[in-house]
C-alpha cells in the first residue's frame, strides 16, 4: 500500500489512477490518511474470497467463484 500527500496526488494523478489497479494508494492531508483510493474489482474478489469459509458447508463440487456470486447477490436482495 503507498500513501501519496493530496499535493502530490493532483500533480500526478494519472500515475496513481494507474498503481491503484495493483494497489491500494492511502490519500494523506496534513499527515493523516483521508481516503483510499482503490481498484473496485479487486476490492470485489477480495469480497469473494472472504465469503468462500462461509460458503463451505454448502461445497457440493461447484466453482467457488460461482456459489459466493450467488451469495452475494441472495444477501444483496437481488
Amino acid at each position: 500500500m503507498c500513501q501519496v500527500n493530496i499535493t502530490e496526488l493532483r500533480n500526478n494523478i494519472s500515475h496513481y489512477i494507474t498503481l491503484c489497479l495493483t494497489e491500494d494508494v492511502q490519500i494523506t492531508k496534513n499527515g493523516e490518511v483521508v481516503a483510499v483510493l482503490s481498484n473496485p474489482d479487486k476490492k470485489y474478489y477480495q469480497t469473494l474470497v472472504r465469503l468462500c469459509g462461509c460458503l463451505k458447508e454448502y461445497d457440493s463440487g461447484e466453482d467457488y467463484k460461482d456459489m459466493i456470486g450467488e451469495e452475494i447477490m441472495k444477501r444483496c436482495g437481488y
